[in-house]
């Protein structure tokens, strides 16, 4: 898999150059034991001041260095790493007190849409407009009445009968129970809609769930979206709301998402993942994940501690 490295810097980079503690999060595919080694060999004289084991394929390492020399090893240990997710974060950031999630693509593996579109035999029309809309080549409100006006008619059954065939994505039900453990405040956000995002929600424990509305009459899609459509500002706004209603602030919130419209969100969060996430979502992400599932989520947010053992 050929990756384009982040050049958005984390937002943990900007503070004093001082000298402090690190702690570099490695979640691996295939040998955790591999990829320690190329990380050590980066590492040189760096010091290493402990280390924890999270299972078989996921570590922590904690090291001494400035601000600028973390991002420049982050950099570096993307090129370097064999199928194998790596972030770095200072060992005071805050604690995840929020987290925000995508759905399509990201909790489900599926555009939803595209799975009803596909259900009605208008399939490729539909995820054409759905792919570019998520790289961030079309308008996404322009995009989703364009794509909900070719299904007027249509039955509301259909987005029912999808919610019910739905995979998860890997790792969904253990990111989201391991976030309800450390009593992390759980939201599911979706430009998709409720028919579909709801029984999701509700499947995994969210706590909230945002999502669009369907006009239904008489059981048959009328073609059109009320207002307000779940778009960028608004999943952007969501998470303002929410971490100023429970007196977080935003360096104490997660956003995981994959596609162009859930950006803004990534940016304001303390924490932003982009998972598998189309280009221009990785490309303004500094934590991503690859080649892993949504489990590493759960160390990317520290939620299993911190590294403490002897190195």
């Amino acid at each position: 898999m050929s990756l384009e490295h982040s050049e958005q810097p984390p937002r943990w980079l900007p503070r004093s150059n001082a000298r402090q503690s690190f702690v570099v999060t490695l979640c691996s595919a295939t040998d955790i034991n591999a990829a320690l080694a190329i990380l050590y060999t980066t590492l040189g004289d760096m010091p290493i001041l402990g280390r924890t084991d999270y299972g078989s394929k996921t570590c922590a390492i904690m090291i001494e260095c400035a601000p600028a020399e973390a991002w420049a090893l982050l950099q570096i240990l993307r090129r370097r790493l064999q199928a194998t997710d790596v972030y770095l974060q200072p060992l005071d950031t805050p604690r995840i007190r929020l987290l925000i999630c995508d759905m399509d693509m990201t909790i489900v593996a599926a555009e939803t849409l595209d799975e009803v579109a596909a259900q009605i035999g208008m399939g490729e029309r539909i995820a054409a407009i759905t792919a570019r809309a998520m790289r961030g080549e079309l308008d996404f409100d322009a995009a989703l009445r364009e794509r909900i006006g070719m299904l007027a008619g249509q039955p509301e059954q259909v987005f029912h009968d999808v919610a019910s065939q739905l995979q998860l994505n890997p790792g969904a039900h253990e990111l989201v129970a391991a976030a309800k453990a450390a009593d992390v405040h759980c939201i599911l956000i979706s430009g998709g809609f409720a028919q579909v995002a709801e029984p999701v929600a509700l499947r995994l424990g969210f706590d909230d769930v945002y999502c669009n509305q369907l006009e239904v009459v008489e059981g048959r899609l009328t073609g059109r979206v009320p207002a307000p459509i779940v778009n960028a500002d608004y999943k952007w706004n969501v998470l303002q709301r929410a971490a100023q209603a429970r007196g977080h602030g935003l360096a104490a919130c997660c956003a995981i998402g994959d596609g162009a419209n859930d950006l803004p969100m990534l940016r304001a969060a303390g924490l932003g993942i982009a998972y598998y996430g189309k280009p221009l979502l990785r490309a303004a992400s500094a934590c991503h994940i690859d080649y892993t599932d949504l489990s590493s989520a759960i160390h990317f947010m520290r939620l299993n501690g911190d590294p403490g053992q002897a190195a």
